[in-house]
């Protein structure tokens, strides 16, 4: 217990003594943080939520999806064409590296990062264009796919009320019969009908659930939270670089402290 007090008090009288050392570290070390945070360039981040449409109660693509194909070259080419600026390799790495999607809460998170509250504001709006068109195109073809349908059936419907309607009149037109040969005639009229009114009714069945799928499933995507301008930068963080650069410099200063102390102090005589 007395050594450590005695350990104790050596430590106290050594930053008492070594003081100016200390405090020079620090100060140069939070002075040089802070002037280094206000000489780097500052970066703007936008954001954006989109809610992906749906097809008959489908996604028309998963999130995850959305996310890897815009990594791709051939987005990040639709991108650049979209905020009008050149399609050269770096300026796609440029553009891969500003742009951040994420899933959140089940909606698509964009983000764009720029030197200004401008140019970020730029890229977030041009990559939720580029979705939206791509979106788009994939909701019409989809919808255009389910129309077709849906006139198909119709037709379908009108060829079995046909089919119907002349297996009624030839079983009208043959009649009640004892010939064994017209009433073999009949029954396969009559099965003939029964399967044409099942087919019918399967049918009406299911289009009523595809135009329900439509009515009530079918939604395009759209823009749930419009991006606005940043008002402040995400970088640097000065505050933070300053706080960590003083906490940094103060532990190197009570090394540097101790350091000196070490080798100051006169050797011991046996």
């Amino acid at each position: 217990m007395e050594e450590k007090e005695v350990d104790l008090r050596d430590y106290i009288n050594m930053v008492k003594k070594r003081w100016k050392i200390i405090l020079i570290i620090f100060l140069v070390s939070t002075i040089t943080s802070g002037v280094v945070s206000f000489l780097l360039p500052k970066t703007y981040e936008a954001s954006a939520l989109i809610r992906i449409g749906r097809m008959r109660n489908k996604l028309l693509e998963e999130p995850s999806t959305t996310i890897e194909i815009f990594k791709t070259k051939t987005m990040l080419e639709k991108v650049t064409e979209e905020l009008n600026v050149p399609t050269t390799q770096e300026k796609l790495r440029e553009l891969a590296s500003k742009i951040k999607m994420k899933e959140k809460a089940g909606l698509l998170e964009i983000k764009g990062r720029g030197e200004t509250p401008e140019e970020a504001l730029k890229l977030v709006n041009g990559v939720t264009a580029v979705l939206l068109n791509r979106h788009g195109q994939i909701f019409e073809r989809a919808r255009t796919i389910l129309e077709e349908y849906l006139a198909s059936g119709k037709q379908r419907l009108v060829e079995i009320e046909k089919e119907i309607k002349m297996l009624r009149r030839k079983i009208e037109e043959l009649g009640v019969t004892n010939s064994d040969a017209k009433a073999i005639v009949v029954r396969g009229y009559m099965e003939g009908l029964e399967r044409s009114r099942d087919r019918y009714e399967q049918l009406q069945v299911e289009l009523r659930e595809k135009k329900m799928e439509e009515s009530y499933g079918t939604v395009s995507t759209e823009l749930v939270i419009s991006p606005t301008i940043p008002e402040k930068p995400i970088r640097p963080k000065k505050k933070q670089n300053v706080l960590i650069a003083g906490i940094l410099g103060l532990f190197v200063g009570l090394i540097c402290a101790a350091v000196v102390e070490y080798f100051e102090k006169p050797p011991v005589i046996s």
